[in-house]
């Protein structure tokens, strides 16, 4: 963070334990899954602090977010047609490996289904992991070294504590109600609407207070360095250059689809690059706030790419099956 980098608490947080995580019996031995209560706490602190930068060209955005995210669910094709088509022309990985590797999200379902499959489950698992690292260390800098202006998140004054106080509380209810109904990233959305809800009515005017901030990106850097532990890094180097082309190719096609959108649509690039980026829920919408950009709008994108994926991957996958089970002439 004092080095200018957006969201630097959450990326510097993950990078430690992700490093820490590398040491053979060390990550096993002082690293583990971040418990429920705690991941429930950096969603609601995020989402509260998100919510909190709620203004009237949030309100005014939300009439692009159709035709926006219609460009976003093409974008997701064309990034994973792209990324795919990497590994298998250069790489020479397998249709399914690159495939399954190259979808940007729906990772617990890709996992989930990977180690039944034909494809090459290491490859997969170390790409997948491979693309939240690079979008959660490396997209903060290279947005801090293109130039774009920081929003000084303290320049505004907090809320009233009894304001703030309700603001979690209601937060954390209608977040708890999101996460029963199995809606992705439920408890920090939740939050979201109940804190953007509040400051868009003028019960609130003020942000989170900084320390409330702060924590909110060191756990969410922790819950993804965490992951980590135990992570095949030798594969990560000796395959790296092919993974590192495949995202990269993603990225490509990710940011010709946000410079089109930003120029048809009249939004600021840096926003339509956050939202079109190759997964990273929680990350991209943080770094949109960190940013002074609209974090709903990133927030809707990445949720509709999440249900897109759901929905698709399932269908993509009985597709392949159906084709495995066919006899050889």
């Amino acid at each position: 963070m004092q080095v200018g980098i957006p969201a630097g608490s959450m990326s510097g947080a993950m990078a430690l334990l992700a490093l820490v995580g590398a040491f053979p019996g060390v990550g096993s031995r002082f690293i583990g899954q971040l418990g429920t209560p705690l991941r429930y706490a950096a969603m609601l602190m995020a989402g509260v602090s998100i919510g909190a930068s709620v203004t009237l060209d949030t309100l005014r955005n939300i009439l692009a977010y159709p035709v926006s995210v219609i460009g976003m669910m093409i974008c997701v094709v064309a990034m994973t047609a792209a990324s795919a088509l990497i590994s298998m022309r250069f790489s020479r990985w397998d249709r399914e490996t690159a495939v399954l590797a190259a979808i940007p999200g729906a990772m617990a379902y890709i996992l989930s289904i990977v180690m039944t499959s034909r494809a090459n489950a290491p490859r997969v698992v170390a790409a997948q992991m491979f693309r939240v690292f690079f979008l959660v260390a490396l997209v903060p800098m290279f947005v801090a070294e293109s130039g774009v202006a920081l929003t000084s998140i303290t320049a505004r004054v907090a809320d009233p504590p009894f304001v703030f106080l309700v603001e979690c509380l209601v937060g954390g209810l209608v977040g708890y109600a999101f996460t029963r109904l199995k809606i992705a990233g439920g408890m920090m959305l939740g939050a979201m609407f109940a804190s953007g809800a509040f400051h868009a009515s003028g019960f609130a005017t003020g942000r989170a207070p900084t320390f409330f901030l702060i924590s909110g990106q060191v756990l969410i850097g922790c819950w993804t360095g965490s992951r980590f532990v135990g992570f095949d890094w030798g594969r990560l180097l000796r395959e790296g250059p092919s993974m590192l082309a495949s995202i990269g190719a993603a990225m490509l096609v990710s940011a010709a689809f946000a410079a089109t959108v930003s120029a048809l649509l009249g939004l600021p690039f840096g926003v339509t690059f956050l939202a079109y980026s190759p997964g990273g829920f929680e990350a991209m919408t943080v770094l949109a706030m960190a940013l002074g950009l609209d974090p709903f709008y990133v927030a809707a994108h990445h949720l509709a790419r999440f249900f897109m994926l759901n929905i698709g991957v399932p269908i993509l996958w009985a597709r392949f099956s159906k084709k495995a089970e066919k006899p050889v002439a």
